[in-house]
């Protein structure tokens, strides 16, 4: 439906000054894009560029949309041809194309094009749980994906932060359902890799994170009003993870070497009250000031360098931090949790936790000094606060890791069992953490 209100409302202006052959056309091609879904490149090639009818995903945005919303960067009469390829790595909340234009000059310039979709993470759901969902169930995901969304449209036209690596951004809308299409035209950040969900982090990778975050958190000392009210923190976050335990149970019950931990844990799960004072109000209980997070800091919104060009194998060089949808005001140790809990091994995160965590916050201490700002907390809050934090990310860590288990399986089943194996470790590692942080933190808390 979406698709077609917005096709409808950008061709409307325009069909008076068509002969009839040339609305005949307009209608085959629409014919074609809404009975074919998105068109893949053999699809569609082989017919003439049209750089006002060329579909761009399955959303209603055409190339002469993308040519529009470029103004100067794109000169309509020195494009010869324009192609799209939906990117395999597509989020589970957006659809995300690569879109090529080749100039008359023979030169081409790559874009990448995001807009908001339900269907992936539907299909995700469905995929963990053996289950077919009704149909029209994405829908219920529309209200909280139009606010991430929006929220990384605002992201992108708020001040830039300075040092922080994100691909430019050329152009963005905001989504209205059923109305507007939303989009976020950015650089291409092809040649760059991630490290695959199944395998840790390294110290030094962490460390280069840590170098982006000095760069965030330096930021948002003395934070302005501006950003503290256009992000606030998402309570549907919490709507999220409080409601993730079936999916947990259900991985429970295929491993049941998890059965023990998850009994002493499971009450923790069925507690919203616990998800909004860990999340939402742990920082601020240690009096400490609200920072700035990316809300999503794991594996695939981090892109690395290569160890070469054309491989795929990462580098400890952090070239990007991408996906900024759940960016908010909230605890300046939470992107440390999420990343800690979900990217690395359980011997890494605990050495990080005791060795570069510290000696993070010595070194924000001096860079917000040199910078003539006063970082208004002392280590052990830091700490505490991460440990608070912590305690959630781990609770959610099983639910992602099940869910990824099914959505990018190996293709061999001793790979898949093995890769298995290394998460099961993990997450009992993070549930043996959680509850000791939570006796420690909250010890009065009744489940």
């Amino acid at each position: 439906m979406e698709s077609q209100v917005v096709a409808l409302n950008s061709d409307i202006h325009r069909w008076r000054k068509y002969s009839i052959s040339e609305i005949v056309k307009i209608l085959q091609l629409r014919f074609l894009f809404f009975s074919a879904g998105n068109i893949r490149e053999h699809e569609f090639f082989s017919r003439k560029f049209d750089a006002e009818l060329m579909p761009i995903g399955r959303h209603g945005l055409t190339a002469g949309w993308l040519i529009e919303s470029l103004g100067a960067l794109l000169d309509s009469d020195k494009v010869r041809n324009i192609k799209c390829k939906q990117l395999g790595s597509d989020g589970f909340v957006s659809q995300i194309m690569r879109v090529t234009v080749e100039f008359k000059n023979n030169q081409k310039h790559k874009y990448i094009v995001k807009m908001p979709e339900t269907t992936n993470i539907k299909a995700a759901l469905e995929m963990t749980t053996n289950q077919k969902m009704p149909e029209g169930a994405d829908e219920q995901f529309i209200g909280g994906l139009t606010m991430f969304f929006n929220r990384e449209v605002d992201f992108y036209l708020m001040d830039k932060i300075p040092g922080l690596r994100l691909p430019r951004c050329f152009h963005s809308q905001q989504w209205n359902h059923g109305k507007t299409t939303g989009a976020i035209v950015m650089q291409d950040l092809e040649g760059m890799v991630s490290v695959p969900y199944y395998e840790s982090l390294n110290l030094q990778q962490i460390a280069s994170i840590g170098c982006q975050m000095l760069n965030l958190h330096l930021f948002s000392i003395d934070l302005s009003e501006d950003w503290k009210q256009k992000f606030p923190f998402p309570m549907e976050f919490i709507d999220t993870v409080s409601n993730m335990t079936d999916i947990v149970k259900l991985y429970v019950s295929r491993n049941p070497e998890l059965e023990e931990t998850f009994s002493r844990v499971e009450k923790m799960y069925n507690s919203r009250e616990l998800f909004v004072k860990v999340l939402r109000d742990s920082h601020e209980a240690l009096e400490i000031d609200t920072f700035l997070c990316h809300g999503d800091l794991w594996f695939y919104n981090l892109m690395w360098i290569p160890t070469v060009d054309g491989s795929e194998e990462a580098s400890n060089h952090l070239g990007a931090i991408i996906d900024w949808q759940n960016v908010h005001t909230g605890s300046i140790a939470e992107d440390f949790c999420h990343m800690l809990t979900f990217c690395c091994d359980t011997e890494t995160r605990r050495l990080a936790e005791k060795i570069f965590l510290p000696y993070y916050f010595k070194m924000l201490q001096s860079k917000a000094k040199d910078a003539g700002k006063e970082l208004k907390m002392t280590l052990n809050q830091f700490m505490r606060a991460y440990r608070r934090n912590f305690i959630a990310h781990a609770l959610h860590l099983p639910f992602i890791t099940s869910i990824m288990l099914c959505v990018k399986p190996a293709d061999d089943e001793i790979v898949q069992q093995n890769r298995n194996q290394q998460l099961l470790r993990k997450v009992l590692g993070a549930w043996d953490d959680a509850l000791d942080a939570f006796h420690e933190e909250y010890p009065d808390f009744c489940l």
